[in-house]
């Protein structure tokens, strides 16, 4: 009877302990995504997401081991769906110029914007990394052929040869990389613009 009491107890202190583990971590990314998001990644110390998350910082260490493991659970999920919500602006469009202007301008100018600009955070936290530190290939080539595949089916038939080798891709999210600095810089270009033009590159000019 005791043995039974005892291993009930044990059974409801794990599920306390699992619950409270599971709240704990989403207020750690939480905090993380907001300090990241309106400061910036370099500016944004561990002590102030544990501050923001109610805990200390050897607390906070519990969870993560690093502010760039934090950073990297977060970045991937939201830029997954900053994707999934281009694509299905796209997919509303019906004319291949149309779709196309709203890839490049949504690549360049709204997924750079979005959260305060949050995309800024992977490429500061790049730069101030260990040389050894690359961006990852396996995300970067999950990027490329999801991007390749959009920019595919919102061509027509005829030109959708230009997305054979998948070369395009690698300069559009180079393009990414460098309009998100530009953005945190306060530099101003003209998205639309330079979307149109492209356009016109893969469509030829229209009449």
């Amino acid at each position: 009877m005791h043995a039974r009491i005892a291993s009930s107890q044990v059974n409801r202190f794990l599920i306390v302990a699992q619950t409270k583990k599971s709240g704990m971590r989403e207020a750690i990314l939480q905090s993380a995504f907001t300090l990241f998001s309106h400061k910036g990644y370099s500016a944004t110390t561990m002590a102030e997401i544990a501050r923001a998350s109610n805990m200390t910082v050897a607390n906070l260490y519990v969870y993560f081991e690093s502010k760039l493991a934090i950073l990297h659970v977060l970045y991937q999920p939201w830029l997954a769906q900053q994707l999934e919500d281009l694509a299905e602006a796209v997919h509303k469009l019906r004319s291949p110029r149309s779709r196309l202007r709203r890839i490049f301008v949504g690549l360049w100018n709204d997924i750079p914007a979005a959260d305060h600009g949050f995309a800024n955070a992977l490429l500061e936290a790049l730069a101030v990394a260990p040389p050894e530190m690359v961006k990852s290939n396996e995300l970067l080539l999950q990027l490329e052929s999801f991007l390749a595949n959009l920019v595919r089916e919102s061509l027509p038939p005829e030109r959708q040869h230009l997305m054979k080798n998948d070369l395009l891709p690698q300069l559009f999210w180079m393009a990414f990389d460098g309009f998100v600095i530009n953005r945190h810089l306060g530099t101003q270009r003209d998205i639309p613009a330079l979307a149109a033009a492209l356009t016109d590159l893969m469509l030829g000019t229209e009449h």
